[in-house]
């Protein structure tokens, strides 16, 4: 019996779109596509699991017609379910009746709660508060296990065991609205400050390049492996590298293509697995 695979195997045949990812993370198998390999088809998950029955399962939302409100319960001071649940409580009942669908709690002590998408709201994740994202691309679902935090993915509240179309309400339109607000282009505020920056280090680089992005056409690719190569060096965890990667990677003027910027994420891992051998 694999729990996964049978997981796999019941959402797609209700149509979601689903794929795997490596054992024990959240990253896309090496060599795959990540959420562009997301199909309903039965005989493919098979064949993937076959191939490793040990793999963690991620959906593709917006394939989906999915939505995911993500509440972070992080570390770094900034608390989501709380920022979350004081903003439901404050506008009352009607709110508090959106939490009745189905929700999983993360393997951070996080909470995702599942939501049909009745809006085209893109393929990005979408900040509504701090510590709060609508999440309308993909998203890891249970029973994925993540080895880092030695826990995983699991249906936890309002009693909804199983995720199904039938276990999910709709977007609530003042959710939609917050994020149309994030959404929305605001005037920049320029200013000016005067500051000798003195010592120029690579760590500097790195801040830098997350900021202003990779740089342009030819110069990329190199840049996105001296700032992965950068962090892997300084420990940081694989999951923040990929985040931190995306970011950089957006704030670019002629960003990578999605497909290019795993690729070359994964070949950039593997690379560093290898010398560590």
């Amino acid at each position: 019996m694999n729990k996964t695979l049978d997981t796999a195997l019941i959402l797609a045949k209700c149509g979601m779109k689903i794929y795997p990812l490596s054992p024990g993370s959240k990253v896309p198998v090496q060599g795959s596509h990540g959420e562009h390999d997301a199909t309903d088809d039965l005989d493919t998950i098979r064949e993937w699991f076959t191939y490793d029955p040990n793999y963690n399962l991620a959906i593709n939302l917006q394939a989906s017609g999915l939505a995911v409100v993500d509440l972070d319960n992080h570390s770094n001071g900034v608390n989501g379910i709380r920022t979350y649940s004081e903003y439901i409580r404050n506008h009352g009942d009607s709110y508090v009746d959106t939490l009745k669908t189905y929700t999983e709690i993360t393997p951070r002590n996080g909470f995702h709660i599942f939501y049909k998408l009745n809006h085209d709201l893109g393929n990005k994740d979408i900040q509504l508060m701090p510590g709060v994202e609508l999440l309308t691309g993909k998203t890891v679902i249970a029973p994925s296990f993540i080895n880092e935090f030695e826990k995983g993915y699991k249906a936890e509240y309002q009693g909804f065991q199983e995720l199904s179309y039938d276990k999910i309400q709709p977007l609530p339109e003042w959710i939609i609205e917050l994020a149309k607000d994030s959404l929305k282009q605001r005037p920049n505020t320029v200013f000016t400050i005067s500051y000798d920056s003195g010592k120029r280090t690579k760590t500097t680089l790195y801040f830098e390049m997350l900021v202003n992005g990779l740089g342009q056409k030819g110069i990329r690719n190199s840049n996105l492996a001296s700032l992965i190569g950068g962090l892997l060096y300084q420990g940081v965890s694989a999951d923040a590298i990929v985040e931190l990667a995306k970011l950089a990677n957006n704030n670019t003027p002629e960003p990578l293509s999605t497909t290019e910027l795993e690729r070359t994420i994964r070949s950039i891992f593997q690379r560093y697995l290898n010398s560590q051998q």
